[in-house]
Formats: C-alpha cells, sequence, structure tokens
C-alpha cells in the first residue's frame, strides 16, 4: 500500500485562482511572456528607451519598431495558448472540449471529454505515433500506433475539465481524471503479424523452446521511445507449461556500447559523464564499476540503480571460456527497462499483466499482446497497455497529468513510460464583462446588464414593500396607479406612467440579431397643444428621444413610433383620454404595432444582454398571476432567469441555466438565492438540478461555479444584508486548453481582440543622460560596447562583448529590488539588433522567461529559444 502525501500546498496557482481575490503571495513576478504590461500604466508607456550616444542609427531604428507596435490589453481582452513541437490539441476543426456546467449530479453535468472529441488519435495528430518497422532477424514488420479514448462509461465523471476543489483544497478549473476510469488505451498494430521460431537457448528449433529467438536483440520503437528487445520468451500461466504467453524484455537508454573485461571509457548521457568500466565477466553475468560505484552482478535483462537515479543495464553477455576468447558485455546507460508480458496471446482479454518498469509493476496498467503460437511459430499482431487511474488526478492550469500523478502517490510511468504527457493550459482568455444582480439599498435589486449598444444599464428588478410582498420597481407602492415609484414594466399591456421604465427587445435571441434597451417614459404633451410631443430616455446612452406625439381616439392607433438598434417599436395610448400633460401609454415592447391589449399567455419581454445572454422573468403570487403581474398586489417572489439561447455563442454542451428567486425578509429586505427547480415556467427555461456551487478553502460568505460557455458565477452571501450574484460573462466561449504531448515542446501566448497602441509621450533619452540604469524603467537598446545603461545593467564587464556571438541578439528582463524593471534588446552587430527588435514588434507573444535568444536573418523565420551558454553566464 501506497503511502499518500499528506501534507498541503501552504498556496496554489491556477487559472481560476483570478476570481478568488488576490493570491497570499501578492502579485506573481512577470517575465517576457507578460510583454508590454510590465512598461505599460493607464495606457501609457510608464518608462524610458536608451539607446548609446555613440551607436549606430540601426540601433536607433529598433527602438522605433519596439515603440511603434507596443500595444496592450484594453480590458480582457482574448488571448490564445499554443504549444509548440509534438502536441494535439484536445479539438477538432469542427469539435471543442467545453467546460463542464457547475451542476448538482454528474449525470447532469453536461460536459465533454476525450472521447466526444476523437475516439483516437494517430500520427496525423502527434508525431509520436508515427508508423515504425520492426526489424527483427528474419524479416521486417511495418507497424501503426494509436491512443484510444475507449472507455465508455459515464462520460460526465472522468476525462473532463471542471471546477472543483482538489485534494489539497485549492478550488479552481482543473483536468480532471476519476479513480478507476481510463487515461487512454495504446495499440501498436502490425500491419502483417510479426513472426518468430520457437527454440531452445542454443536457438535450436524446439516446440517446448521458451526463446522466441528472431526478437531477441532487435529495436522497437514505442510512441518515440526507442528500445532493444533484449529478451522475448514463451510464458504460461500455468505452473508448467510454456505455450500462448509472452514476454518481451526492452531496454532503452540514451548511450549504449560494448565493453571488453577490464576496458574503461567514459560516456555522456543528459550532461552527466559516466566513467564506465566492466570489472567482471562470466558466461551469464557482468559487473560494472561507475564513477567509483561498483553494480551488482547483472544478466541480459537486468539493470542497477545508481545512485544518481539513472540505470546500467546489460543487452548481451558474450564469454568464450578458451584461452584468448573474448568476454565482453553489451549494456545501456541511463537505461530504462520495460517488461511487457501476457500469459495468453490467443485469447482476447485474459493473461495480460501490469506493464513493469525496472523493478516496479505499474498500478493502473494492463499489458494486451494479440497473436498465435502453433509451438513452431509465434506471431504478434497487436501489442497494447491499457492505462487508468489508480487515484483521483487533478490537473491545474499550466500544470502537468504526471506531476498530479505523482502528488498522488502514483506512479507517473503509468504515462507508458513517460512516453507521453497530458498538459492543461488553463481556459482560453476572451473579453468578458460582468453582469448580474446587485443590491443598491436593503430594500431595492438592481439587475445590471448591457444594453444593444454595449452600455451597462440597471433594471429596477424588486422592492421590499414589506416582509412578504415586492414590487418590480424602485420605490414603494402597492397600486397600480401609484405614481413616482418607477415601476419597471416588462408587459406591453400594462399602462406605462411617467418615469417608469420598461425594456424594448427586438429581433430574435435564438439567431443573434436580438438587442435590448432599457427605456424610461419621460412624459407627453396633451393632445390639444400645438405640435405635442412625446419623450423617452434611453437609459444606457443617457439621450432623450423626443417624437411628435399624433393624437388619437380609443386604443390601437399609434401615437408614435420609438425607433432603437435597428427596430420599431409601437407607442399608443393607454387610456380614454388625451387631454393631460403625462397621460398613460402603452409599448409594443417586442416590436408590436400597435402593443397586445392582453396577455393570455402570461409570458414578459425578456433581456438580451449585448454578449448574447437572455433574461427571463416572472413571479410568484398569494393569488393566481394575471395580467400585469408586476403590478399586482400579491407578489411575493420575483424570478429572473439567465440563458444562453444562441446555438452559435458555444460548441455543443448547451450552458446550464440559472434561476433565482427573489423574496423578502422579515425585515423588510430582499433576497435572492438560486433555485434547483424552477417554481413555474420561465419561457421553457429548463433548470435541471440546478447550479453547484463551491465556497473555497478560506473563504466564507461567498461560492463560485461556472458554466460550459465559461461564465463564472459568484454568490456572495452576507449574514445580515443582500445576496448578491455576479455572472462574468464571456464575449466568447472559454475553452478548456489541454494537449497530448511527446517530447520537448514550448508554450506561446498571443494576445488579440480588443488591443490598443500604447501612448508613449517624451519616453526616449541618450545612455549619457541616465545616471542610474535602475532609477526607472528602462527598455536599453544596443548591447554594452554601444550603450552605457546597457553596460551597467549586464554588470559592466570588462569585454563588452562578453556573451554575445555573431547572428545572435539577446532580450533579457529584469526586476529590480526598487519595483523598478529593465529590458535589454541587443545583438552582436547592429543587424542582429534590428533584428531582435522586430521579433518584439511582431512575435512578443512567443517570448518567454527572463531571457531569450533570437537568431535569423529575418523575423518571421527567426528562431526564439533559451540563451547559449555564454549569454547565461554574464548578469
Amino acid at each position: 500500500m501506497k503511502v499518500k502525501r499528506m501534507v498541503k500546498r501552504l498556496f496554489a496557482v491556477g487559472a481560476g485562482a483570478a476570481m478568488l481575490g488576490a493570491t497570499a503571495m501578492g502579485a506573481l513576478a512577470a517575465d517576457l511572456s507578460t510583454y508590454p504590461d510590465m512598461f505599460v500604466e493607464d495606457g501609457k508607456f510608464n518608462g524610458v528607451f536608451v539607446v548609446g550616444e555613440n551607436a549606430k542609427a540601426i540601433d536607433n531604428l529598433a527602438a522605433i519598431d519596439i515603440a511603434t507596435t507596443m500595444k496592450y490589453s484594453k480590458g480582457t481582452g482574448s488571448s490564445t495558448t499554443t504549444v509548440s513541437g509534438d502536441a494535439w490539441q484536445v479539438s477538432t476543426s469542427s469539435k471543442k472540449l467545453e467546460l463542464a456546467n457547475s451542476n448538482a449530479t454528474a449525470s447532469a453535468l453536461g460536459t465533454e471529454n476525450f472521447r466526444d472529441i476523437n475516439t483516437f488519435i494517430g500520427d496525423e495528430e502527434l508525431g509520436a505515433l508515427a508508423d515504425g518497422e520492426w526489424k527483427t532477424n528474419e524479416n521486417t514488420y511495418g507497424y501503426q500506433q494509436f491512443l484510444f479514448f475507449d472507455d465508455t462509461g459515464d462520460k460526465s465523471v472522468s476525462r473532463i475539465v471542471k471546477y472543483t476543489e482538489n485534494d489539497d483544497d485549492v478550488t479552481a478549473d482543473h483536468l480532471f481524471i476519476k479513480s478507476g476510469r481510463q487515461i487512454a488505451r495504446y495499440k501498436l498494430e502490425f500491419t502483417s503479424t510479426a513472426q518468430s521460431d520457437v527454440t531452445d537457448s542454443t536457438g535450436t528449433d524446439d516446440t517446448t523452446g521458451s526463446y522466441l529467438d528472431d526478437f531477441e536483440n532487435t529495436d522497437l520503437s514505442m510512441m518515440g521511445a526507442d528500445y532493444t528487445v533484449v529478451l522475448a520468451r514463451r510464458v504460461s500461466a500455468a505452473p508448467t507449461g510454456l505455450s500462448q504467453g509472452a514476454k518481451l524484455t526492452l531496454m532503452g537508454g540514451s548511450t549504449t556500447d560494448t565493453l571488453l573485461e577490464g576496458e574503461t571509457q567514459t560516456y555522456t548521457v543528459k550532461d552527466t559523464a559516466y566513467e564506465v568500466t566492466l570489472s567482471f565477466v562470466d558466461s551469464t553475468n557482468g559487473k560494472f564499476v561507475v564513477n567509483g560505484e561498483s553494480t551488482n552482478k547483472l544478466s541480459v535483462g537486468e539493470t542497477h540503480i545508481l545512485s544518481d537515479g539513472s540505470e546500467i543495464g546489460v543487452s548481451e553477455v558474450l564469454y568464450q571460456s578458451y584461452a584468448g576468447g573474448v568476454h565482453s558485455v553489451s549494456f545501456f546507460i541511463g537505461a530504462s527497462k520495460v517488461v511487457l508480458q501476457d500469459t495468453d496471446v490467443v485469447t482476447a482479454g485474459t493473461g495480460e499483466k501490469k506493464l513493469k518498469v525496472g523493478s516496479e509493476e505499474i498500478d493502473g496498467t494492463n499489458v494486451f499482446i494479440t497473436g498465435t503460437d502453433d509451438n513452431t511459430t509465434f506471431t504478434i499482431s497487436t501489442i497494447e497497455v491499457n492505462m487508468s487511474a489508480d487515484d483521483d488526478f487533478f490537473v491545474g492550469s499550466g500544470e502537468l497529468l504526471s506531476d498530479a500523478i505523482t502528488a498522488a502517490g502514483e506512479e507517473k510511468e503509468v504515462l507508458m513510460n513517460n512516453a507521453f504527457e497530458v498538459e492543461y493550459k488553463g481556459l482560453s482568455e476572451e473579453e468578458t464583462h460582468e453582469i448580474g444582480l446587485k443590491s443598491t439599498s436593503s430594500r431595492r435589486y438592481k439587475l445590471n446588464l448591457y444594453d444593444g449598444d454595449g452600455n451597462m444599464v440597471s433594471l429596477p428588478v424588486a422592492y421590499a414593500e414589506n416582509d412578504v410582498l415586492l414590487n418590480m420597481s424602485e420605490d414603494t407602492g402597492q397600486t397600480s396607479s401609484a405614481t413616482n415609484r418607477k415601476r419597471l414594466v416588462l408587459d406591453e399591456t400594462v399602462a406605462i406612467q411617467k418615469n417608469d421604465y420598461f425594456v424594448l427587445t427586438g429581433g430574435t435571441a435564438s439567431d443573434g440579431s436580438a438587442k435590448s434597451y432599457l427605456m424610461q417614459y419621460k412624459g407627453v404633451d396633451k393632445a390639444g397643444d400645438t405640435s405635442p410631443k412625446i419623450k423617452f430616455k434611453n437609459t444606457g446612452s443617457g439621450e432623450t428621444l423626443e417624437y411628435s406625439a399624433t393624437a388619437i381616439t380609443g386604443y390601437g392607433g399609434s401615437i408614435a413610433t420609438i425607433k432603437l438598434g435597428g427596430y420599431s417599436f409601437g407607442v399608443t395610448s393607454a387610456g380614454s383620454t388625451q387631454a393631460a400633460d403625462d397621460y398613460v401609454v402603452k409599448v409594443g415592447l417586442d416590436t408590436s404595432n400597435p402593443p397586445a391589449s392582453n396577455n393570455t399567455n402570461g409570458t414578459y419581454v425578456t433581456f438580451i444582454d449585448s454578449y448574447g445572454s437572455e433574461w427571463l422573468f416572472n413571479a410568484t403570487c398569494t393569488t393566481a398571476c394575471q395580467g400585469g403581474i408586476f403590478t399586482n398586489s400579491s407578489v411575493t417572489g420575483i424570478l429572473v432567469a439567465m440563458t444562453t439561447p444562441n446555438g452559435d455563442d458555444y460548441d455543443n454542451v448547451v450552458p446550464l441555466s440559472m434561476v433565482i428567486n427573489i423574496s423578502a425578509t422579515a425585515t423588510n429586505e430582499v433576497r435572492a438565492a438560486p433555485l434547483a427547480t424552477a417554481p413555474r415556467g420561465l419561457g421553457g427555461v429548463t433548470v435541471g438540478t440546478g447550479y453547484t456551487l463551491i465556497t473555497p478553502e478560506g473563504e466564507t460568505e461567498v461560492s463560485y461555479g461556472w458554466n460550459s460557455m465559461g461564465t463564472h458565477i459568484k454568490h456572495a452571501e452576507p449574514s445580515s444584508d443582500p445576496d448578491e450574484i455576479v455572472f462574468t460573462y464571456p464575449a466568447k466561449q472559454l475553452l478548456p486548453q489541454v494537449y497530448f504531448t511527446s517530447g520537448a515542446t514550448s508554450t506561446s501566448t498571443s494576445k488579440s481582440g480588443n488591443l490598443a497602441a500604447v501612448e508613449i509621450v517624451d519616453a526616449t533619452k541618450l545612455d549619457s543622460e541616465v545616471s542610474d540604469a535602475t532609477g526607472q524603467n528602462v527598455i536599453a537598446v544596443g548591447g554594452p560596447c554601444a550603450n552605457t545603461v546597457a553596460a551597467s545593467l549586464l554588470g559592466n564587464p570588462a569585454d563588452c562583448a562578453e556573451g554575445f556571438a555573431p547572428g545572435k541578439a539577446r532580450i533579457k528582463y529584469w526586476e529590480h529590488a526598487n519595483g523598478n524593471v529593465a529590458m535589454l534588446v541587443a545583438g552582436f552587430s547592429g543587424d542582429d539588433t534590428r533584428l531582435a527588435g522586430k521579433v518584439i514588434a511582431h512575435r512578443a507573444g512567443e517570448m518567454s522567461g527572463s531571457e531569450v535568444e533570437v537568431e535569423g536573418t529575418t523575423y518571421s523565420t527567426a528562431t526564439i529559444g533559451a540563451p547559449s551558454a555564454a549569454a547565461e553566464t554574464t548578469e
């Protein structure tokens, strides 16, 4: 039984942490990936560009390239994370992996997992799954490789991204793989079955032999990892008998060689030098001394773990016992030993064993080998490894699945001996805005939304008249004739009095054409006046709309037409007379002209926020809610529902709707709470089991959740004040960024969308004008041979060319103790400096860390990588 990690991390950083407030450690240190944010304050450049007084003009051009292209994200903007190298993002051109809805039950979670995107991937998605060949001692066999996602159990509980609390009590969005559920299944499939004769230890055909001689001492690559098959044997699950099972012992390593007894050689593996001496050989074993450390006697297929954690393993022993005979051992240093075993290759699904790496059997793995065995010829058709989670694995933003596996106390070798990785890069970033229910006093709620022109408006959705009854208004007054309470009218059959608010919505919510506006009726001249006018205030823009008011007789004639957002809304008189100023009117809230005379279906105009969410309204009453319920004296609860009506706004998973119930308290105050089920219909809203909101460790009176649109929900519940429910709603769907990778990869983030040019005024200096390189924020352009500020930043090296190489440039970032920052842009030559300037101007999103090196001839083809050893030595 493994000992699980019990110590919790004090702090953890994830993509979901932003909405939980400031981290305990304050702001994270910036690096080049955050450029130019460290040099921008309120849209203005907050530093100086410094060039050498005696520098060549080309350095000035580099500074100009940087300055004229500097842009910052105005608002949240949007960004895209890209993993370069051998990587596949869990998505296709037509399918996107979506965030899970924060729902109460797994069956109603509403989400997608890997299998929903692709049932399997191959070499088109991941280069490590490229076709290969196995050259045995008799023939060559081609093969294909795949990763399958074929766990068909409840898809909503594993291989998903959801907002949850992990085992360290960190609440954020995580890639989650449930204990006992599949990660993936690796399959190597031969295009024609690989064959070996069945022999004894001497290589002689033997129907009772255990040797698969044609497979031994051959090379086989699996998921980009190269191995040598050092042993190939027939095995059986039975105590006696050797038929129908296969055991392949593979050895992989960075360096392989053959030494004679007593011979010494030095090998370098991953920057570590190993002096290896073959100290002993007999007919079956070899013994080594590695960097002064003696190994055990090792037979073919055995390894010894060295003190630094690396391994040395034996692949072949040659011992000629006669005088002058050869005594040698072939070996791997830095080796990894892998054993694949299935005791019944003929019967599918039986005889599987765990993958063995070194001396460890890897929990969560099962090896399946299929083929045939007639005691003369042994064939292999497929080699498969099923990989499952042996514990719940939570992968936070910016983290690796292997790290989560290790954190859970399990073996990361479950990932095909670390041949591949799964990385979660967090949610994509898009422009967002906050909408939702806010209290403006203990008795009043307003709903903040954005109208069809992108202006914020505040709908007065609830006022606590007493400890039971509510009005949809800004002020008190139970009767429909009460004036100046500034009601919110959502039913076009209801008469609108002066200073009442009403909502206009034109277009269709489901196709994205709808626009809504919050209007206020500001009065009308009586019909007997010369050229009477009627006025409405567009509360979003603050503009007053004035129209000629046509006198009519009775109900149904048009007094005026309101025109907004490309739509027209009819206005008529709501009473029998127009003889007095500011008579009551009715408005066709949904573009009706004239407005409907009665509300037979009990529905009300909805409000469409500019980012696409639809808000629906209804009520509960002590008696039947009939007619204009928001003027009714029996309203005990007001229902507000948020939905995402346009299917084009999200990929596949319908974002969970939320219904909020507003009620009154014994102290005549308003309260609000999400509902698990809706007590009455709201335009067809399906509530399901409602949201599950989570209160993170260390917080009180607040809980959070998400839906598949990427809408973040915050429910604040102060003990003696009105609740507030705020939605951070994205302009475009936020998507989890999950990657399968193999080998070395790099990550870059590019920003787009709401970008604005940085304002740069009087921000250039010569190096002779700067007395202290740390006294302000600095972008120093040009190397230390031409720019004294650059030299100061680099420690004033005696050789001003130290750390620079022809054809290369350096971009380096510092944070000084006084809080100021600096960036060096310098090359070996002026041309190299100019290239670095252009890279910053056009490819800044590919920079990361404290320093990068730029090499090339054009900015579009230049390489941006880690600094060379020479550059790293200069500080």
